[in-house]
């Protein structure tokens, strides 16, 4: 099971899709508690949204809806980030978990501000899932420049 997790971001391993679809829809949750942190779901923050998982998940194209919407359906149906980080940490490794920090601050950053309810959330899934402040800082720092690349 590690080794999914591994190619999870190298993209190197494949595994049984009722297996990742779990733990994936966990992190997608947690990307999608993120964009809803403000109370709004900018569309620049669903299109990031795809695109991290068409690009760092290997998501094919034709699951992205349906995995979206059985993700948001999962977020509001929860009553904690617990149930979500649980599963991540249960199942990736520390490259993955900051990974998935970063794609969270990607997301955050897409509509161009920072609430602090996105940072808030950020911070506590950081907290869950064992990922330091310096790392949590690196992360910010490398989603920043990259928005920044991106509008230049």
């Amino acid at each position: 099971m590690k080794n999914f997790f591994k190619g999870f971001f190298n993209k190197t391993v494949s595994q049984e899709p009722a297996t990742s679809n779990s733990v994936l829809l966990s992190a997608i949750s947690l990307m999608i508690e993120v964009s809803l942190a403000d109370e709004i779901m900018d569309i620049s923050e669903l299109e990031t949204l795809k695109k991290v998982l068409l690009n760092e998940f290997e998501v094919k194209e034709n699951d992205l809806e349906n995995l979206i919407s059985d993700a948001k359906k999962n977020q509001n149906s929860s009553t904690s980030l617990y149930e979500f980080t649980r599963k991540i940490n249960d199942e990736y490794e520390f490259d993955d978990k900051k990974n998935l920090i970063l794609s969270m601050w990607k997301i955050a950053y897409a509509d161009g501000n920072i609430d602090k309810y996105e940072e808030y959330v950020i911070r506590k899934v950081s907290d869950l899932i064992y990922i330091s402040h310096p790392d949590f800082i690196e992360s910010k720092q490398k989603a920043k420049r990259e928005y920044e690349n991106r509008k230049t």
